[in-house]
Protein backbone atom coordinates (compact mmCIF):
# COMPACT_ATOMS: atom_id res chain seq x y z
CA UNK A 1 0.00 0.00 0.00
CA UNK A 2 2.84 2.32 0.53
CA UNK A 3 4.25 1.57 -2.27
CA UNK A 4 1.21 2.71 -4.25
CA UNK A 5 0.72 5.92 -2.52
CA UNK A 6 4.48 6.70 -3.59
CA UNK A 7 3.52 5.75 -6.65
CA UNK A 8 0.87 7.86 -6.94
CA UNK A 9 2.13 10.68 -5.35
CA UNK A 10 5.31 10.54 -7.78
CA UNK A 11 3.46 10.56 -10.83
CA UNK A 12 1.11 13.53 -9.47
CA UNK A 13 4.11 15.40 -8.67
CA UNK A 14 5.85 14.59 -12.66
CA UNK A 15 2.07 15.39 -13.70
CA UNK A 16 2.09 19.09 -12.41
CA UNK A 17 5.23 19.84 -13.33
CA UNK A 18 5.38 18.91 -16.45
CA UNK A 19 2.09 20.68 -17.89
CA UNK A 20 2.17 23.98 -19.35
CA UNK A 21 1.10 26.53 -17.31
CA UNK A 22 -2.33 27.84 -18.77
CA UNK A 23 -2.51 31.41 -19.13
CA UNK A 24 -5.65 32.99 -19.28
CA UNK A 25 -6.66 34.82 -22.30
CA UNK A 26 -8.51 38.13 -22.10
CA UNK A 27 -10.53 39.94 -24.83
CA UNK A 28 -8.87 43.55 -25.74
CA UNK A 29 -10.73 46.44 -27.30
CA UNK A 30 -8.51 48.70 -29.37
CA UNK A 31 -9.18 52.00 -31.09
CA UNK A 32 -8.05 51.51 -34.53
CA UNK A 33 -8.17 55.54 -35.70
CA UNK A 34 -7.01 55.62 -39.42
CA UNK A 35 -7.42 59.71 -38.93
CA UNK A 36 -4.42 59.72 -36.93
CA UNK A 37 -1.36 61.37 -39.02
CA UNK A 38 1.29 59.39 -36.50
CA UNK A 39 3.49 57.77 -39.63
CA UNK A 40 5.98 54.34 -38.80
CA UNK A 41 8.91 53.56 -41.16
CA UNK A 42 7.96 50.42 -43.41
CA UNK A 43 10.20 48.54 -45.06
CA UNK A 44 9.50 46.82 -48.59
CA UNK A 45 11.13 43.85 -48.19
CA UNK A 46 13.72 45.10 -50.91
CA UNK A 47 15.68 47.17 -48.23
CA UNK A 48 14.00 49.82 -48.85
CA UNK A 49 12.09 52.14 -46.43
CA UNK A 50 9.24 54.41 -46.54
CA UNK A 51 7.24 57.01 -43.95
CA UNK A 52 3.52 55.73 -44.17
CA UNK A 53 0.69 56.13 -42.13
CA UNK A 54 0.57 54.17 -38.89
CA UNK A 55 -2.88 53.57 -38.92
CA UNK A 56 -4.05 51.80 -42.88
CA UNK A 57 -7.31 49.90 -43.69
CA UNK A 58 -7.38 48.13 -47.04
CA UNK A 59 -9.85 45.82 -48.22
CA UNK A 60 -9.60 42.61 -50.02
CA UNK A 61 -11.11 40.15 -52.21
CA UNK A 62 -13.77 42.36 -53.30
CA UNK A 63 -14.48 43.58 -50.12
CA UNK A 64 -15.00 40.51 -48.03
CA UNK A 65 -11.68 40.76 -46.07
CA UNK A 66 -10.42 43.95 -44.59
CA UNK A 67 -6.88 44.41 -43.98
CA UNK A 68 -5.96 46.64 -40.65
CA UNK A 69 -2.45 47.66 -40.25
CA UNK A 70 -0.60 49.20 -37.70
CA UNK A 71 3.06 49.84 -38.51
CA UNK A 72 4.49 46.66 -39.66
CA UNK A 73 1.60 44.13 -37.59
CA UNK A 74 -1.55 43.16 -39.50
CA UNK A 75 -5.03 42.06 -38.14
CA UNK A 76 -7.37 41.02 -40.69
CA UNK A 77 -11.77 40.61 -40.36
CA UNK A 78 -13.96 38.88 -42.39
CA UNK A 79 -17.19 40.77 -43.59
CA UNK A 80 -19.54 38.61 -41.83
CA UNK A 81 -22.78 39.79 -39.17
CA UNK A 82 -21.13 38.12 -36.61
CA UNK A 83 -17.71 40.02 -37.15
CA UNK A 84 -18.80 43.72 -37.90
CA UNK A 85 -20.90 45.37 -35.76
CA UNK A 86 -22.00 48.99 -35.40
CA UNK A 87 -23.54 50.53 -32.48
CA UNK A 88 -23.95 53.51 -30.45
CA UNK A 89 -20.68 55.47 -29.21
CA UNK A 90 -22.07 55.35 -25.46
CA UNK A 91 -20.76 51.40 -25.77
CA UNK A 92 -17.11 52.83 -25.37
CA UNK A 93 -17.96 53.69 -21.79
CA UNK A 94 -18.69 50.21 -20.45
CA UNK A 95 -15.37 49.05 -22.32
CA UNK A 96 -11.57 49.84 -21.62
CA UNK A 97 -9.40 50.38 -24.30
CA UNK A 98 -5.86 49.28 -24.78
CA UNK A 99 -3.63 51.10 -27.38
CA UNK A 100 -1.31 48.84 -29.32
CA UNK A 101 1.87 48.98 -27.11
CA UNK A 102 -0.58 47.04 -24.60
CA UNK A 103 -1.11 44.05 -27.48
CA UNK A 104 3.02 44.10 -28.37
CA UNK A 105 4.21 43.59 -24.18
CA UNK A 106 1.42 41.11 -23.96
CA UNK A 107 2.46 39.25 -27.24
CA UNK A 108 5.98 39.77 -25.92
CA UNK A 109 5.83 38.34 -22.76
CA UNK A 110 4.39 34.75 -23.83
CA UNK A 111 6.35 32.58 -26.83
CA UNK A 112 2.94 31.86 -28.82
CA UNK A 113 1.60 33.05 -32.12
CA UNK A 114 0.22 36.29 -32.00
CA UNK A 115 -3.38 34.84 -33.02
CA UNK A 116 -2.85 32.75 -29.48
CA UNK A 117 -1.96 35.25 -27.27
CA UNK A 118 -5.66 36.75 -26.88
CA UNK A 119 -8.98 35.58 -26.38
CA UNK A 120 -10.44 38.22 -29.24
CA UNK A 121 -9.15 41.22 -30.42
CA UNK A 122 -12.06 44.34 -31.35
CA UNK A 123 -11.15 47.25 -33.12
CA UNK A 124 -13.09 49.77 -32.78
CA UNK A 125 -13.41 52.72 -35.38
CA UNK A 126 -15.42 55.85 -34.93
CA UNK A 127 -18.13 56.73 -38.03
CA UNK A 128 -19.31 59.79 -36.28
CA UNK A 129 -20.09 60.98 -33.34
CA UNK A 130 -22.31 58.63 -31.83
CA UNK A 131 -21.84 55.59 -33.94
CA UNK A 132 -18.92 52.89 -33.82
CA UNK A 133 -18.03 49.70 -35.71
CA UNK A 134 -16.86 47.25 -33.90
CA UNK A 135 -14.71 44.90 -36.10
CA UNK A 136 -13.65 40.99 -34.63
CA UNK A 137 -10.12 40.48 -36.03
CA UNK A 138 -7.25 38.45 -36.05
CA UNK A 139 -3.60 38.92 -35.43
CA UNK A 140 -1.56 37.69 -38.38
CA UNK A 141 1.52 36.36 -37.97
CA UNK A 142 4.07 37.02 -40.57
CA UNK A 143 5.48 33.55 -40.54
CA UNK A 144 1.33 32.60 -41.11
CA UNK A 145 1.24 34.84 -44.29
CA UNK A 146 3.10 34.83 -47.37
CA UNK A 147 2.67 38.54 -48.91
CA UNK A 148 3.06 39.21 -52.91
Amino acid sequence: MKTMTLLFFMINTITCFSQKQVMEKETVYLLFDKQNKEQCLIEDGSGNSKYTNKYRKEYWSNGNIINFRICNERFTSHRTKSSIDTCSAKALDNIKLVDFDYLQKKYDSVYEFKHHVFEKIYFIEKISEDKIIKYEVNWVDSIMMIQD
